[in-house]
């Protein structure tokens, strides 16, 4: 028996690139320009961005890199070793922290594009009793403002992010508190993802299942991942969750 299922949000529930690539870009180029001017080394912008796994020419995102998987704070920690000593941190420098949030704002406000298709399946999946949850490694209010910026806010009865205060996946306690606030076992419950962070996180917090969001079976993040729970958009969740509450393959 499954009774809440737990979503991943950028590339499940979000088009990655199209809600993404510009806030990566942005950060990106702002993070080269703080670059000391005296640094002899060469980092630039298009460097940033290939580290997290995104390529500036192609505007790809690699569904396994940083930037799809990790949180802001692995991004940050992956950038920082690319640049000099005296570079500002990343992480404690106020200024940069204050002009990075006012980017994502301004290049990620009214650009938020749903994986096609997402309301229909969800409203399905909620009036079907399921309880609903989105876990993910952006930040909390992020989160939310992305889910009510595709009408769909209200049918989540919680948002984890990775600033929520129980750390990031594969890290099993935001998970684990998605269980809590809905009443709902682990092992009554499914993950729906598709890095492996999040097949990550279903494995550590004994989940009852883990359904991968992939172009094919072929692109799901592990082999060990059943090929028959690999689907390319949620539209076709509703109609899995069928099978599997049947038990039918």
């Amino acid at each position: 028996m499954t009774d809440l299922i737990v979503f991943d949000k950028d590339g499940v529930i979000l088009d990655l690139e199209a809600t993404w690539l510009p806030v990566a870009r942005a950060v990106a180029q702002y993070t080269a320009s703080c670059i000391p001017n005296d640094w002899d080394g060469n980092v630039g912008a298009p460097d940033l961005l290939a580290a997290i796994g995104v390529n500036d020419k192609t505007g790809h995102i690699n569904s396994r890199g940083i930037f799809a998987a990790g949180s802001f704070a692995d991004i940050r920690a992956c950038w920082q070793k690319m640049l000099p000593s005296h570079m500002i941190s990343l992480d404690d420098d106020e200024r940069y922290q204050y002009d990075v949030k006012e980017l994502v704002n301004r290049h990620g406000r009214n650009q938020t594009v749903p994986k096609g298709d997402v309301e229909t399946p969800l409203r399905q999946l909620y009036a079907k009793g399921y309880a609903l949850a989105i876990l993910t490694n952006d930040n909390e209010e992020s989160a939310k403002k992305n889910m009510r910026d595709i009408g769909v806010l209200d049918l989540f009865r919680v948002v984890v992010g990775a600033d929520s205060g129980f750390g990031s996946k594969p890290d099993p306690n935001g998970f684990l508190h998605c269980c809590k606030v809905t009443g709902v076992a682990p092992a009554a419950s499914v993950m729906v993802g598709d890095t492996m962070a999040d097949y990550g996180v279903a494995l550590a917090a004994n989940a009852g299942d883990f359904i991968c969001v992939a172009d094919s079976a072929k692109d799901r993040p592990h082999e060990n991942i059943d090929q028959k729970k690999v689907i390319s958009r949620i539209d076709q969740l509703p109609a899995l969750m069928e099978r599997h509450m049947a038990g039918l393959p």
